[in-house]
């Protein structure tokens, strides 16, 4: 099996050898039918096991023909050329339209069969002691983990999903020769900018139809292998249900459910969720609720005679359900019947609710065995089982994120049956409490402005980060009331799952994004805090985030992202936020900030202001935070996080975050250190990068930017200065990008250029000599005044001699240099380039030869200008020792003169005096007066 994964991951073996007759799919569904029996069994006393380590590679060998009929699909839809006309070639060589599809009901029968595996023991023939057991004695849990990478890769609904499965089908094997693979990304078959601008518009809407003809085809394949799988007929979406509700391993049951949000997400229409999944409810009629008044008179009769058939079973069924409901558990892994159906309706409502949010609301108050959904939610609380606990802890923090099901948790609350959950021995039911805890506290407005409140969260999630490392200490207390005596009953030593430390994790991280957007719960975290009555030599909270997001594989966690969020957060100021928001808009913030004034009394306005205040966000106050964050190795852990990272959303927020540390100039140096530099150097995603990855790609060439513009470049290593250009000249080039960023990147590149020949030969061999000349016609005043500095650190490199030499580029320059009165600073910079590249005798003599030569040189001795005075001085200095045509043509512009007059009027100093210059202006001035003085003695 191990050879023929790797085998298959060639196009023409499968071709060849591994088609529906020569390798059937049905022999694959029997191979895990029959492992999973021999699993079941086998905990029942038979000696016979199933095999994971078989069941698990076959289901990697089917991923693999899967993902191969796949990519045929792909070649098919965008292999052929377009022409110029917008018509298709019909042929294209290797690729058969007609390539059979994976069987269906195959993959149907092998993800049930998985997700029926019985993970209570452990695999004996398996090898891998790591990967076979979770570490709480559940046993191996790798084959319904394979049977959810098998369901991605069967309904991948787009081009990103299929390449995702194309990933997780290269790490569910285990043989290592079996993840390289002979296709390409399926995203590669996007055009790129640059590609559509070299097409003709018929091509290009050939194209978008194509792409579009294509998402729907796989759309609508998706939605009929999701329908096929969660039909009653078929019974996977119960079997994945009875997984997760036996499942003891907590993230293998988050899982499980995330990946069936994935499922009914894949359906647009509510309505064909809700009939998909409502005898999975228990609900007799999908359409009810569906009514402003809730349901109709039939649909109440149905109801009723529903409730009687299903509560009017014969008594031998109830006196079974008594039995079970008072009778212990007496084997591992088993439930009582009717425990067992309310956390498969309660798991299948909070997949709802991260999938579906507006269903999930529907399925909680209506759906959920026919509107008991709140009051079986209760019953799961007071099961006293860690697995019901759980099921219902991920209700209602999946809940409390919806607005319109928030509501309906308000019983729970009043009722204090909420704290049941908040004083559970288990970490992952207590994590799910207390995150709803604090999303029901910060959508309320009168709580999320009570600091003491927010503190007292604050408090539960630093526990929830020390959970399962401080077993056996005292925990510290809450603010809140309740909170602060549930905290205090957890048990020092329990039977808890190891396994569930991960997922507490994931609620405290969850919980403390949430609470970061707070100023003064930023000012505390950077400031080291910790909770009151905190066990001795304890970290902080903010070390205990660096020291989760350093700990191996934590980039590839599900907790990444919000790491990533909370150090972005700690990183900026809500008004920073509120400003980046109106980026791209057709209004700033300032004017949406008048326009709102408007509406507002005067009272209105000054508690605005007072509240803003009080805030204390000041740039100040952020620069001072960031540098805590830094000498908190805040940003290696940024670094780690973005080295283990597969998931473009974790990767663009690690890099937001690192960016904005970036803009505080004393701390890049540290940055540099802790590695941010080398890593935003190795960021690489391919020759056709996805509109998603050029942003990461952007990303990363804007931090390198931020953080060179004033790092020394003798302190870098000599890759670090070499490598450092390539990006920071394809951002330059990026049409898509900010202005700052150019203006960064250009700045970056001024100071790479003043190193010396090695830096200056770098640039030349990327182009960056064009670039330059492109950015100092951008619209931006600053970028272009970048640009001409930068291009003024290239001289006097040779092929920086030779551009200037031509005489194109030389109007341009001498245009530039006369443009003082509305962009001085580029003027500046630019006459400064030509007095800098004047020693050479080519360049002096192009000069001289330029139409409007002799009016520059008038034109800036008499502005008036002292900076520019000196400059001009300077360059008519330099001609004058070319001699023979060079002098000449600077006499012709009356120079001598000019010089001779300055110096007999300004030689007194008391009229020095009477222009009332600033020190630093008279020092530029004496300067001028010392170069006339020469430019007069030379031409005399």
């Amino acid at each position: 099996l191990h050879i023929l994964s790797a085998c298959c991951s060639h196009d023409a073996f499968v071709v060849q050898y591994a088609m529906r007759e020569s390798l059937p799919p049905q022999v694959l569904a029997q191979i895990v039918e029959e492992e999973s029996a021999l699993s079941n069994t086998g905990s029942c006393g038979n000696n016979a096991t199933g095999s994971a380590d078989i069941a698990v590679v076959t289901m990697a060998l089917l991923i693999r023909l899967i993902l191969h009929w796949d990519h045929r699909q792909v070649l098919s839809f965008f292999s052929p050329k377009i022409r110029e006309d917008g018509t298709v070639e019909p042929n294209v060589a290797n690729v058969d339209h007609n390539f059979p599809e994976v069987d269906p009901s195959s993959v149907c029968r092998v993800a049930s069969a998985a997700f029926l595996w019985n993970c209570d023991k452990g695999d004996p023939e398996s090898n891998d002691d790591a990967s076979t057991t979770n570490g709480n004695g559940s046993g191996d849990t790798r084959v319904p983990r394979a049977a959810l990478d098998l369901l991605s890769a069967w309904t991948a609904a787009d081009l990103d999903a299929l390449d995702a499965a194309s990933e997780a089908c290269a790490g569910i094997s285990s043989s290592s020769s079996s993840s390289s693979s002979s296709y390409v990304k399926a995203s590669h078959h996007r055009i790129t900018p640059e590609e559509i601008r070299q097409m003709k518009p018929r091509q290009v809407a050939a194209h978008r139809k194509r792409e579009a003809e294509y998402r729907n085809a796989n759309l609508q394949r998706a939605i009929r292998h999701t329908s096929m799988f969660c039909s009653k007929e078929t019974g996977g979406l119960d079997h994945m249900l009875t997984c997760a509700a036996r499942a003891k391993d907590h993230r293998l049951r988050r899982e499980v459910g995330l990946q069936i949000g994935r499922l009914v997400s894949n359906l647009e229409e509510g309505d064909d969720v809700k009939k998909l999944v409502a005898s999975a409810l228990g609900c007799a009629d999908w359409k009810v609720g569906s009514d402003k008044d809730g349901k109709s008179n039939l649909n109440k009769e149905l109801h009723k005679l529903t409730i009687e058939e299903l509560d009017g079973d014969d008594e031998e069924k109830d006196e079974v359900d008594k039995e079970e409901k008072t009778t212990e558990e007496d084997e591992e892994g088993k439930l009582p019947k009717k425990l067992l159906q309310t956390m498969k309706r309660g798991q299948l409502t909070a997949s709802l609710l991260i999938g579906k949010p507006e269903v999930g609301t529907w399925a909680l108050k209506c759906g959920w065995s026919n509107g008991n959904g709140v009051s079986e939610l209760k019953d799961l609380i007071s099961s006293n089982d860690p697995r019901a606990m759980s099921i219902a802890s991920e209700i209602v923090s999946a809940a409390s994120s919806v607005e319109s099901s928030r509501p309906l948790l308000s019983a729970l609350v009043e009722e204090g049956t909420l704290e049941d959950l908040l004083i559970h021995p288990d970490a992952d039911v207590r994590s799910g409490a207390a995150s709803c805890a604090a999303k029901i506290g910060l959508a309320s407005k009168a709580l999320s402005e009570d600091r003491g409140e927010v503190m007292g969260l604050l408090d539960v999630a630093i526990e929830l980060l020390f959970d399962e490392t401080e077993q056996g200490n005292d925990i510290a207390p809450a603010a809140n009331e309740n909170a602060l005596s549930a905290m205090k009953k957890l048990p020092t030593s329990s039977n808890r799952f190891p396994e569930t430390e991960s997922t507490s994790m994931d609620r405290g991280i969850e919980v403390m994004a949430y609470l970061a957007a707070k100023t003064f719960v930023k000012e505390e975290l950077a400031s080291g805090y910790a909770p009151e009555g905190s066990p001795p030599g304890r970290k902080t909270a903010l070390q205990r985030l660096v020291e989760i997001a350093c700990a191996p594989n934590s980039g590839d966690a599900q907790m990444a992202y919000g790491l990533a969020g909370i150090f972005n957060l700690l990183s900026v100021s809500v008004e920073t936020l509120r400003k980046e928001a109106f980026v791209g808009k057709e209004i700033t913030k300032e004017q949406y900030d008048q326009l709102q004034a408007l509406g507002k009394t005067e009272e209105e306005k000054e508690a605005a202001a007072k509240k803003d205040e009080t805030e204390g966000d000041t740039p100040a106050a952020v620069s001072e935070r960031i540098r805590k964050l830094a000498n908190a190795n805040v940003p290696r852990a940024i670094v780690k996080l973005l080295e283990g990272s597969n998931s473009d959303a974790t990767q663009e927020k690690l890099l937001e975050g690192m960016n904005r540390m970036a803009s505080e100039s004393s701390v890049r140096g540290l940055m540099i250190q802790q590695g941010c530099l080398s890593t935003c150097l190795n960021m690489d995603k391919g020759e056709k990068p996805s509109d998603a990855e050029k942003k990461i790609l952007r990303q990363a060439r804007s931090c390198i930017a931020k953080l060179l513009v004033t790092t020394d470049p003798n302190i870098l290593t000599v890759s670090q200065r070499s490598g450092s250009i390539g990006p920071l000249i394809k951002l330059i080039r990026d049409n898509d990008a900010l202005d700052l960023m150019h203006f960064e990147a250009l700045l970056s590149i001024t100071n790479l250029a003043s190193f010396g020949d090695e830096t200056k030969n770098r640039i030349v061999a990327q182009n960056g000599i064009s670039a330059l000349g492109y950015a100092m016609f951008s619209d931006h005043e600053m970028v272009r005044q970048a640009a001409t500095e930068a291009m003024c650190n290239m001289v006097p490199h040779p092929d920086m001699m030779e551009y200037l030499s031509k005489p194109d580029n030389l109007r341009v320059w001498i245009a530039f240099s006369l443009d003082y009165e509305d962009n001085y600073e580029c003027a500046r910079a630019a006459v400064g380039c030509l007095a800098m590249a004047c020693p050479d005798p080519e360049f002096a003599k192009a000069l001289v030869k330029c139409n409007n030569f002799r009016e520059m040189v008038r034109t800036l001795m008499e502005c008036g200008q002292v900076e520019l005075m000196h400059r001009v001085l300077a360059l008519i200095a330099g001609l004058i020792e070319h001699g023979g045509d060079c002098r000449k043509a600077v006499e012709a512009t009356g120079a001598g003169q000019f010089c001779d007059a300055y110096v007999v009027t300004y030689q007194d100093k008391s009229k020095i005096k009477e222009l009332n210059f600033t020190p630093s202006q008279r020092e530029s001035f004496a300067s001028t007066l010392s170069l006339a003085k020469e430019v007069a003695r030379l031409l005399r």
